[in-house]
């Protein structure tokens, strides 16, 4: 699963890869962004060409009535489960006709060791961020007529490094490769399925960091929650 993530990237960065025109809105500071304050966060998105835009994290479907219904919704938006989200009633439009691209610079899972929880975090190997597989809807709240972009972050099997850390759902977020985040995005619905596969572990890193990861009640947003940080039960490091 994908619950908390980093934006603390140049948007420049992003802007110049992608050929995108418009200014790029990260939100500062972006070292730890949990899904659970459902913030407004960065995306790429595309009609004929790629353009950047903000939307909510939390995805609530185009066919919610209302706004309580919308509150009651999103949280099982966060994240869509890439294997079968063309299949479910709350995915499957988006799927269809929405695809995005979520920037990252990093994200965080906890490793469960002997009945106690690890933080750790995920980061490119040799990259500014990760592109990651997204699915939006732009929702309407008939009662004011605000239209309100929200979306879902795709996850997929775990590979052998997040196996490791992420051991107990052994998930992990649909990491595009270079190559493949135009599929994602352009292609046909049965390419960007094809794309539902952990990606390469030679384009991670992770590192152990400090317990602060997980106190929920206090400040994480802090360039200090992603820096290496050792437990003596194992290695820092992973592959």
């Amino acid at each position: 699963m994908c619950f908390s993530y980093s934006v603390n990237f140049k948007a420049e960065a992003l802007q110049s890869r992608l050929n995108l025109t418009e200014a790029v809105q990260v939100p500062e500071p972006g070292f730890f962004i949990s899904a659970f304050t459902y913030p407004i966060m960065p995306v790429v998105s595309a009609n004929t060409e790629l353009h950047a835009e903000n939307m909510q994290w939390g995805l609530i479907p185009e066919w919610v009535k209302t706004p309580e219904k919308a509150t009651e919704l999103r949280e099982y938006g966060l994240n869509a489960k890439g294997e079968t989200l063309h299949q479910k009633p709350m995915f499957h439009h988006a799927f269809e006709s929405h695809r995005i691209l979520v920037p990252m610079a990093g994200f965080y899972e906890w490793r469960d060791l002997n009945k106690k929880k690890y933080p750790y975090y995920i980061f490119p190997a040799n990259d500014d961020f990760f592109l990651v597989a997204g699915i939006a809807s732009n929702w309407i709240n008939k009662e004011t007529g605000e239209t309100m972009g929200t979306f879902a972050v795709v996850t997929c099997p775990s590979g052998p490094l997040l196996t490791e850390i992420h051991n107990t759902k052994k998930r992990q977020p649909l990491i595009l490769a270079p190559d493949d985040w135009q599929k994602w995005v352009f292609g046909a619905d049965d390419q960007a399925l094809e794309l539902v596969k952990p990606c390469d572990d030679s384009l991670l890193k992770a590192h152990t960091i400090a317990p602060l990861a997980s106190r929920v009640r206090e400040n994480r947003n802090i360039p200090e929650v992603q820096q290496l940080y050792i437990y003596p039960e194992f290695s820092p490091t992973l592959f």
